[in-house]
């Protein structure tokens, strides 16, 4: 595109494709850009002709991103950006920042991760919202979607999944496996051994987006494995369950310990093979020009800095 070409592009064109790629609605972006919806319709006929795509797609869930809308949004997201730099260069200013950060994790990140520096992050931008989800409901393809900012996202060494060209990865903190009993469990009269964990029945955390963890695989290499009589969606529930009954919970050392504090269990180390769990922090490349988005992963990412020597250690 020429210089004369570029003239021609109205820059209220670029920003309403910005709003739609993030609300997917066609009426909550004229809601949020103060104009009729039909002054959306006529924008993204516009944008449909000038990037020859038709860029969304109506779905019963509101506006689906085309493949091309989904490879614009961090280009987009840079240039308003700069052009935001070009006409009011003041300083970031934290106290003065107005925005919601959406973030999905498991349960063990909301009480190791984000609830050590909640204060902080509410004092230090008293504007800004947290939204929160756990990680299977909301993870990687909402992310993909700009419906989330974050995942921190555990899963075994050597088990990352593939996040494709635009997701970044920073790994916060690394954890062994333990597995945890109620106090009185029958196995704890006996020699804990790898058979001796495979001789009981087991609670398990689903995790649709991982699969099979890697102790699992290399007990099947070797024809074995365990009995799982439950399978439950969250660490809480797995706890809870776990303290008032025979089953067994295999978890990481750092939760067995917190478990240990809120129900009557017995911290054990794991018999089996395993590697450990690592925590990673992951999120849209669309995002690294935003000031507020680089503050927010810093504080995650400066609070876990001490956590692997402290695990490794253990």
């Amino acid at each position: 595109m020429d210089i004369a070409q570029r003239s021609r592009v109205n820059i209220n064109l670029l920003v309403t494709l910005k709003v739609l790629l993030k609300e997917r609605s066609a009426s909550a972006t004229a809601d949020r850009l103060n104009l009729s919806q039909s002054s959306i319709s006529k924008n993204l006929s516009q944008l449909r002709h000038l990037f020859n795509d038709p860029l969304f797609h109506r779905t019963p869930h509101g506006l689906m991103p085309t493949p091309l809308a989904l490879e614009l949004e961090p280009k987009l997201s840079a240039v308003l950006l700069t052009m935001e730099d070009l006409f009011a260069p003041s300083q970031f200013d934290l106290t003065d920042y107005q925005g919601c950060f959406r973030i999905s994790m498991q349960e063990s990140a909301f009480e190791f991760i984000i609830a050590p520096i909640i204060n902080k992050l509410l004092s230090c931008a008293p504007g800004m919202r947290l939204d929160t989800w756990f990680k299977d409901t909301m993870s990687l393809d909402q992310l993909n979607q700009g419906q989330l900012d974050f995942v921190i996202l555990p899963h075994d060494v050597g088990q990352t999944p593939n996040f494709g060209h635009h997701l970044k990865a920073k790994e916060l903190y690394r954890d062994n496996l333990a597995c945890v009993v109620r106090k009185g469990h029958p196995a704890l009269a006996h020699e804990w051994d790898q058979q001796a964990y495979l001789n009981y029945r087991h609670i398990h955390v689903r995790d649709k987006e991982l699969g099979t963890p890697i102790f699992e695989q290399t007990l099947s290499k070797q024809g074995l494995r365990r009995n799982i009589a439950v399978q439950v969606p969250d660490f809480y529930s797995a706890t809870s369950l776990c303290s008032q009954s025979d089953l067994i919970f295999t978890t990481t050392s750092t939760w067995a310990e917190f478990a240990m504090t809120k129900q009557s269990l017995v911290h054990l180390p794991m018999p089996a093979s395993s590697v450990q769990v690592v925590y990673s922090l992951i999120w849209h490349q669309r995002s690294d020009a935003d000031q507020a988005h680089r503050w927010l992963k810093e504080q995650i990412i400066n609070t876990t800095q001490g956590f692997s020597a402290a695990n490794a250690a253990r």
